[in-house]
């Protein structure tokens, strides 16, 4: 199949009352002209072009929106997805807190040392071990945290234990501990806190982890396909919901097509372990009530979610 040959970027900035222009000779109602150029003084065109999307006329590439398209209903999406970064942010906050406790309390009494992470035999790789170390070695001199400056003034090993260590290390690296510890059956202690089999543990953290980036740099959750997707549970230890997937579909790559809805449920199921008195699912019940146009099943919910057993239980 021939290549399409590329051509060269030609497009030249505009000024907000001509992005105004732009969007109205698309055919997108505006009420408010001086609203809509104030809003997008201090929220990107292209941030905002995430949220008008679905409002354009196929082929979308003309981007000419459809008849009755209005610029607020765009905002408004862009309203919701903030509020839904922020409670899901907070949400899996709890979750990196409940799973780094877990980490550094069931490793350190496995070894009983606090220095566990400097045994390499504790890890399937010994490159990820020398980067482990590095990395810790890396945070402990440049942090200014009060609680590893006292350590460092007060005893003679450089690197702190891990329950002061671990402290300093992202979401990121913990998830890439739970991979490269050598014996898998050793986050059995772990899995069980968050009542879950201990095979589907690191695919959930890890789907735990590439949201929370989401949230933290400000993307666009709602409406998003997930490339990382947390696995189905099969026999959960308490209130749970329907599968997710399009049985039909090959199970093996269903996951793959996943929306939000997957991950907000494991977000409750873990939650329910970690702090049964977390309002996050009315929170979100409330968001999307307050969001009326917000169309759920752009999200991947179910026309009968809040039927659901995990749901009822909140």
């Amino acid at each position: 199949m021939a290549q399409i040959p590329k051509s060269l970027y030609s497009k030249t900035p505009k000024t907000f009352k001509e992005q105004v222009q732009l969007l109205k000779k698309r055919n997108l109602y505006i009420e408010d002209e001086v609203r809509a150029e104030r809003i997008l003084t201090y929220i990107s065109y292209n941030r905002l072009s995430n949220y008008w999307f679905p409002l354009l006329k196929e082929p979308k590439e003309r981007e000419i929106f459809k008849d009755g398209a209005k610029f607020i209903t765009a905002f408004r999406l862009y309203q919701f997805d903030s509020e839904f970064r922020t409670i899901t942010f907070q949400a899996i906050e709890q979750i990196e807190i409940a799973i780094r406790t877990q980490i550094i309390y069931h490793f350190s009494h496995k070894y009983e040392s606090g220095f566990w992470y400097d045994n390499p035999d504790a890890f399937k790789s010994y490159t990820f071990y020398l980067k482990l170390l590095n990395k810790i070695s890396a945070n402990t001199d440049e942090t200014k945290q009060e609680f590893i400056v006292k350590y460092k003034a007060k005893y003679s090993q450089y690197l702190p234990p891990a329950w002061k260590s671990f402290e300093l290390l992202t979401f990121n690296s913990l998830l890439s501990i739970l991979k490269n510890i050598s014996n898998y059956k050793d986050l059995i202690p772990i899995s069980k806190s968050l009542k879950l089999n201990h095979k589907v543990l690191v695919s959930w953290v890890e789907s735990f982890v590439y949201v929370r980036n989401i949230c933290a740099h400000h993307s666009r959750l709602w409406n998003i396909k997930l490339t990382i997707s947390p696995t189905w549970i099969r026999s959960p230890k308490q209130p749970w919901v329907d599968r997710w997937e399009n049985e039909e579909k090959n199970l093996k790559t269903a996951d793959k097509e996943l929306k939000m809805y997957s991950i907000i449920c494991s977000i409750l199921y873990c939650l329910k372990s970690i702090n049964p008195y977390s309002n996050y699912g009315k929170e979100i019940i409330a968001l999307l009530s307050k969001y009326e146009d917000v169309d759920e099943k752009h999200m991947g919910f179910p026309d009968n979610w809040k039927d659901q057993p995990l749901w009822q239980s909140i």
